[in-house]
């Protein structure tokens, strides 16, 4: 990963800013959406025509980025996984398509996984912020939520890396034992290969389902709360729009967290990239 961002940050980081400005987009929509509904209700069209504008620029940003970042993530790969079995001559066909498939997913990591991740950030900080000045009381309830779910996840953060290795040193023996033609091998591999996708599948479903607890308690608390002290419907909008938005960030962060942790495993398999200015 450090090898990507080295190398490659400039159009790492060209990608990502057309990311910013996307998320921010999706971050204004419920209040311009509140503030259309109040405008109606009032008998303006003004905040119609503000939602509109801001639609029409939001996709137009969304189909550039994935447009830009499809070719730029091609490139990357294609150049690193030829340096990378040029520079592992020495190694075992096995280890070499394993480690292909490694940087394979790295790369998607940054593709995929870190515009998301960098959406679901500004998705989380922005309606925390946009909160604080419509409803102190959920403002308040966010934070706490927000503290027990990252708890959740650090607690097992070294379980997750445990699993991931032992994985991952499944994945490298993969071509070895379909090479053997020994049926009875082949099937203890698959079976090692499936134990450990288990272990991490069950270790994700319990500690995402902690989480989403506290988070579905925080959406039903902002629903009587807001009901209760705000009297604008599009306030009302608003508030429980972005307290929806912000569950949604902050049950997804989690997982960028633990795909982190795996390619950080990863990442000391690969040591042999070539690394250039």
């Amino acid at each position: 990963m450090n090898t990507l961002l080295r190398r490659f940050g400039g159009r790492i980081a060209g990608t990502l800013s057309l990311v910013v400005l996307e998320a921010v987009g999706w971050v204004l929509f419920p209040l311009v959406i509140g503030r259309a509904i109040d405008g109606v209700l009032a008998g303006s069209r003004h905040g119609l025509f503000e939602l509109a504008g801001l639609g029409i620029v939001a996709m137009g940003i969304a189909t550039t980025r994935r447009l830009v970042d499809s070719r730029a993530y091609a490139g990357i790969y294609a150049r690193l996984g030829e340096e990378l079995i040029g520079g592992q001559s020495g190694s075992t066909t096995s280890i070499q398509t394993a480690r292909l498939g490694m940087l394979r997913e790295t790369v998607e990591f940054f593709e995929n996984s870190v515009p998301a991740l960098v959406r679901s950030i500004i998705e989380l900080g922005g309606p925390i912020l946009i909160l604080s000045a419509l409803s102190l009381p959920v403002f308040y309830g966010c934070l706490a939520v927000l503290g027990v779910t990252a708890a959740v996840y650090a607690l097992t953060g070294k379980i997750t890396t445990r699993y991931n290795r032992e994985l991952n040193d499944e994945h490298e023996r993969q071509v070895d034992a379909v090479e053997s033609g020994d049926t009875a091998r082949i099937g203890r591999h698959l079976r090692e290969v499936m134990r450990w996708n288990i272990k991490l599948s069950d270790l994700e479903a319990g500690t995402f389902g902690v989480a989403w607890l506290f988070l579905f308690g925080l959406l039903v608390y902002s629903i009587a709360v807001t009901a209760e002290n705000t009297v604008a419907y599009g306030a009302v909008f608003a508030i429980v729009m972005y307290v929806f938005q912000f569950t949604e960030s902050a049950a997804s962060l989690p997982l960028y967290y633990q795909q982190w942790l795996r390619l950080r495993e990863i990442s000391g398999r690969l040591v042999t990239l070539v690394v250039k200015p």
